[in-house]
This record gives structure tokens, sequence and C-alpha cells, in this order.
């Protein structure tokens, strides 16, 4: 039997100036610095990790960009996980975009930070939530 391979399935990288890090104040100080692919690099060879999987630390479309644009010249990023607002109409356009990114494997909406327990169930996040599902991707939560 081959050895099995360790992946990471939830990593973040950021790169503090690009501004939607709104979460990043004083309580966090010890990791509010830019962590990008070569901080990371040793780690994974250190222990043995060949792939992650990058999640948005941020409830933006361009943070998800970021990091596609990441797996696209990082070989260890095996997929990328991202935000797209659920209650837009045009929400399906946007991860049809997204998904032209073969790291794109579906979306986080941060449920942490919506006060409304019932927000998953309003009809055009649920009409997206479908288009999630036609697309091939999934829900992370």
């Amino acid at each position: 039997m081959a050895p099995s391979q360790r992946i990471d399935a939830h990593q973040h990288f950021w790169q503090i100036d690009r501004g939607d890090y709104a979460w990043m104040t004083d309580e966090v100080a010890a990791i509010r610095h830019d962590i990008l692919p070569p901080d990371l690099e040793p780690l994974l060879e250190q222990h043995e990790i060949v792939g992650t999987v990058v999640v948005q630390a941020a409830a933006t479309v361009a943070e998800t960009e970021f990091l596609l644009s990441l797996a696209e010249k990082t070989n260890f990023i095996k997929g990328g996980v991202g935000w797209v607002d659920l209650e837009d109409e045009a929400a399906a356009l946007t991860l049809q975009r997204l998904g032209k990114s073969p790291a794109f494997t579906g979306v986080r909406p941060m449920l942490q930070d919506i006060e409304d327990t019932g927000w998953i169930a309003r009809p055009q996040v649920l009409s997206n939530l479908a288009k999630v599902a036609e697309n091939g991707l999934r829900l992370y939560a």
C-alpha cells in the first residue's frame, strides 16, 4: 500500500496592504503580518505535508481572487475556498467567473459573522446555494 499523503485542509494566506482584513485589530497583533506561500513552504517540507487548501480570511471576492491567483503559481495549493455574497442576485455570475480557476472548490460564508441564524434559509441564499451545487462546488461552514 502506498503511504498516505498529508494535506492541510484549512490554511490562510494574507497580504495586509490589500486592505480587506478589518478583523485584524490589536487583539490579533501576533498574526498581523503578511503570510504568503514562501513563509509556509519550509514548514510543509519539515512536516511532510504535500499540499494545502487555502481558505479566505476576508468576506470579499477580492480576497478570493487573491487566493486563486496564489494557487495558479503555487504547486502545493491544491484547492481554494472563497467568499461570494450569497444574498446577491448576481452571485451565479460570480461563481461562474471564479469557477474558471481549477483551484476554486467552494464558498465559505463566514457564518460566525452573520447575526441572523435564519440567514441561510433566505430565498436568495437558497437559490444561490443551488447554483453553488450546480457548479460542482461545496459550501464550507
